[in-house]
């Protein structure tokens, strides 16, 4: 079970595969927008890495 928790332990591949997987529900504002700074602060991440 992932919870807020477990996250905290999760090494980065975890990390970018469970928030590549999930999806926020269309009616829930809140939720796509932290999807969206999920997705792109692991863009910066990734970006950053190259470097």
């Amino acid at each position: 079970m992932t919870n807020a928790v477990t996250v905290r332990y999760m090494s980065r591949s975890e990390i970018e595969s469970l928030m590549y997987s999930l999806h926020a529900a269309s009616d829930n504002e809140q939720a796509q927008l932290f999807e969206a700074i999920a997705r792109r602060l692991l863009e910066l991440m990734e970006e950053e890495a190259r470097r």
